[in-house]
């Protein structure tokens, strides 16, 4: 798993999604509350990931985690 050097920074509607998925939203939900289309939350994970430097929700979920700490 890469990681970023520092604690990388996040916008609102970046927050929005982790939090979401966070609280074990799927994607489908989180599309819901948000106003989006599935797609479009796919697409802003994969963003998440590459920003992030992980490959997965769960390796996501990991570094968010530690850098709440």
């Amino acid at each position: 798993m890469m990681r970023p050097p520092s604690p990388v920074r996040l916008t609102p509607r970046e927050r929005d999604i982790v939090d979401a998925m966070l609280k074990a939203a799927s994607n489908k939900s989180i599309a819901a509350s948000l106003g989006l289309s599935e797609q479009s939350v796919k697409n802003r994970l994969t963003h998440l990931y590459r920003k992030m430097g992980v490959s997965s929700r769960l390796e996501l979920v990991l570094v968010l985690t530690q850098q709440r700490q």
